[in-house]
């Protein structure tokens, strides 16, 4: 197997099968709370700049800056770009338990339920964690794709306990 099968193998396990996001969560409307505002009609582009607060369902994202582009003529796909140092990302699955995220720039597109984390990435669960320079996770589906940087490697910590637990 070569080395991006074997992460993505361990990237699964990390998250564990019996974990599935709230289904509810991206039904839900969006709510976005920041120290400004500015809006680009003609674009349909709004930015949110200083301590940035979003959140649909239980998913919570922070940032310093977040860039929502709504669905135009050129595009038919909402995306929302937020920006830290780092940016934040949580979210509590169906089990109760919570999913957190950072990166220097996430990309967040609502149609396909897609986050790419980009810039020190890193994924927590449950006392495990993945970090790598590119970190893609769809909500919908369940998959994660970790990747290296340059002359970097994409590590991952799984706690014994989530081994066996994901034997029963």
């Amino acid at each position: 197997m070569n080395r991006l099968k074997i992460s993505t193998l361990l990237c699964l396990l990390c998250i564990s099968a019996p974990t599935w996001a709230m289904k509810s969560d991206t039904k839900q409307p969006i709510y976005i709370d920041s120290d400004s505002q500015q809006v680009d009609m003609p674009n349909n582009i709004v930015t949110f700049i200083g301590n940035v607060k979003l959140r649909q369902g239980t998913i919570d994202i922070r940032a310093n800056k977040v860039v929502v582009t709504r669905p135009n003529a050129k595009s038919q796909q909402q995306t929302i770009m937020a920006y830290g140092k780092p940016a934040t990302f949580h979210q509590i699955m169906e089990d109760g338990k919570p999913l957190d995220g950072e990166a220097l720039k996430m990309r967040y597109e609502t149609s396909t339920e897609r986050l790419k984390m980009t810039g020190k990435a890193e994924l927590n669960q449950d006392g495990s964690n993945i970090k790598g320079n590119i970190i893609t996770y769809n909500i919908r589906d369940q998959r994660l794709v970790a990747e290296s940087g340059n002359q970097e490697r994409v590590t991952t910590v799984i706690l014994p306990s989530q081994l066996n637990n994901n034997k029963k």
